[in-house]
């Protein structure tokens, strides 16, 4: 079968590897389609840490084609895949913080994910989605998780003024989840003069050029502020316009080595909730089933697809303008 692999950092390469075949408690799929995360990029710059020799894409969904002894799916049915894979023993998981799971393993980051036209995982990360379900929202399932935990740890209620800083894929997500949640007021910031206008499609109430405008002049007093872009700058924006006792929820993943500065006493006088919300314990179930009932508007967050065979220069390259989330399918 073709697949991508991570050959060394900032290489991928289109080869020919075995299709996998299925053991016991395990499923083989298709893959329809996988999202191109801004990780994968960290990851092949070697921003983010992962395996070497590794099929990336930890995004995806696709067709039950093949399932071992004890598995209850049948082939033809279309599942959506949570790629983290925890232990169940160590002393996180027992106190259900598996997103820290001392022995967290990830499909597309240490073990072959979905770029691939067949991918190989444990019954435990497939979740059933109606047949009827466009492929293409395979690619969101999981982003739309992430989101989701970060929802959880945010605690948005209705009527807060809530600001997204970041207008890729999760930023339009939380939009969508802050509006279905009765916030008040939902500003998108981002430098993109397209997305700011899909957003405002999607539930902004209004938008900001973060180049135009000093953000931390014209916002202030935010309850929540989400910051989804994984960058220095933003983060310390989100701090500046939240107001005292309000939320700074931390959804970018910013390249490993990166640091910011803050002031503590800041920090101490003002009471800022600032909340890291790292992958998708318990939220790929409730993600897929939200992603089902059509509540939520994704054909104007997928840019355009993209076939095996263009992945690797389209990973390397940064985003079109205006473009935010590619999803690969294995069909041209």
């Amino acid at each position: 079968m073709k697949a991508v692999l991570l050959t060394e950092i900032g290489k991928l390469e289109v080869k020919e590897i075995p299709t996998p075949k299925p053991g016991k408690d395990e499923l083989v799929i298709k893959m329809l389609a996988c999202g191109i995360c801004g990780t994968d990029r960290h990851i092949l710059l070697g921003e983010h840490p992962a395996a070497m020799h590794l099929v990336l894409g930890h995004e995806f969904g696709g067709e039950v084609t093949e399932v071992g002894e004890g598995v209850d799916f049948k082939v033809g049915d279309l599942v959506s895949v949570d790629p983290n894979i925890v232990c169940g023993t160590c002393d996180h998981c027992l106190a259900k913080r598996t997103a820290h799971c001392r022995n967290l393993a990830a499909l597309g980051v240490t073990l072959n994910g979905g770029f691939a036209e067949y991918v190989l995982l444990p019954k435990s990360q497939a979740y059933l989605v109606p047949k009827n379900l466009n492929p293409l929202y395979l690619g969101l399932v999981e982003p739309l998780a992430c989101c989701i935990r970060g929802m959880d740890l945010a605690q948005v209620k209705a009527g807060d003024r809530v600001a997204v800083l970041g207008g890729g894929s999760m930023g339009m997500l939380i939009v969508q989840l802050v509006k279905l949640a009765g916030a008040s007021e939902i500003i998108l910031i981002t430098r993109q003069k397209e997305r700011r206008e899909i957003a405002m499609k999607l539930g902004a109430t209004s938008t900001i050029d973060p180049v135009a405008e000093d953000v931390t002049k014209i916002l202030k007093d935010i309850d929540v502020s989400f910051e989804v872009a994984g960058v220095s700058q933003t983060f310390q924006q989100a701090c500046a316009i939240t107001r005292s006792g309000g939320t700074v929820l931390v959804l970018g993943v910013a390249p490993s080595h990166e640091t910011v500065q803050f002031s503590v006493y800041d920090l101490l006088i003002r009471g800022l909730k600032i909340i890291g919300s790292y992958i998708n314990p318990y939220t790929q179930g409730r993600a897929a089933e939200l992603i089902s009932s059509g509540k939520l508007n994704l054909d104007l967050i997928i840019s355009k697809t993209v076939s095996l065979d263009e992945l690797p220069a389209v990973l390397a390259a940064n985003p079109g303008q205006g473009d935010i989330k590619y999803i690969v399918t294995g069909d041209k």
